[in-house]
């Protein structure tokens, strides 16, 4: 079911773009991630994991500077668990792939003769792929299992974007994602309350 609502997303996204004659093009670059957490006796901090994102984008125009702007992402997330000392105060590398989808809705302004600026928002939801914690030692466990995941599935929240764009063709961009859902189970209590938080920065190019 989960991979029906993938590729139904994708297509409606894309199909709609054909028909609009928008333009379409392609961003990647770098992931900082980590997570939001409650407070919890087995984590002491948390820090950011540096990873990557691949994306494809629809750019259409919905009146005078405002475009409708859906992606399909390709996303690396997770983060660097900090134990609490009385369970040793080790560094866990936790690396977890996901598939966003977000749908923005953003402004666009001229910047002179350079291009434009643009901003603006939307939901996304997301679906994990394949996860893999690395210990001090080198051992790996998953926290994708599909008979008995430590993490969900499933993923919703806001995106936040901005960027340049300079001629028809190239742009710099910058994301902040933010996940609304609490995506361990209550079985693996890293923490009560645990959710996505992803800064990123990349380039795009219009094909």
């Amino acid at each position: 079911m989960k991979k029906r609502i993938q590729l139904f997303a994708v297509a409606v996204l894309f199909a709609a773009g054909a028909q609009a004659q928008t333009e379409f093009g392609l961003k990647a670059g770098v992931n900082f991630a980590s997570y939001s957490y409650a407070h919890s006796a087995n984590t002491a901090d948390m820090k950011p994991r540096t990873s990557f994102h691949i994306t494809g984008y629809l750019d259409t125009r919905i009146s005078d500077g405002v475009y409708l702007y859906p992606e399909v992402s390709l996303q690396g997330k997770g983060g660097k668990w900090i134990e609490a000392s009385e369970r040793g105060g080790a560094e866990i590398i936790q690396s977890v792939m996901w598939l966003d989808l977000p749908i923005n809705v953003i402004g666009k302004v001229p910047v002179g003769h350079f291009g434009h600026a643009f901003a603006g928002a939307g939901p996304y939801m997301g679906f994990s792929m394949n996860g893999e914690n690395k210990y001090a030692d080198g051992s790996t466990s998953a926290v994708i299992i599909y008979k008995d995941n430590a993490m969900k599935n499933f993923d919703y929240g806001i995106n936040f974007l901005a960027g340049l764009k300079w001629g028809k063709r190239f742009s710099l961009n910058a994301n902040y994602r933010v996940g609304l859902v609490n995506i361990v189970y209550d079985t693996y209590k890293w923490s009560d309350n645990v959710k996505n938080r992803v800064f990123s920065l990349g380039m795009g190019v219009a094909l």
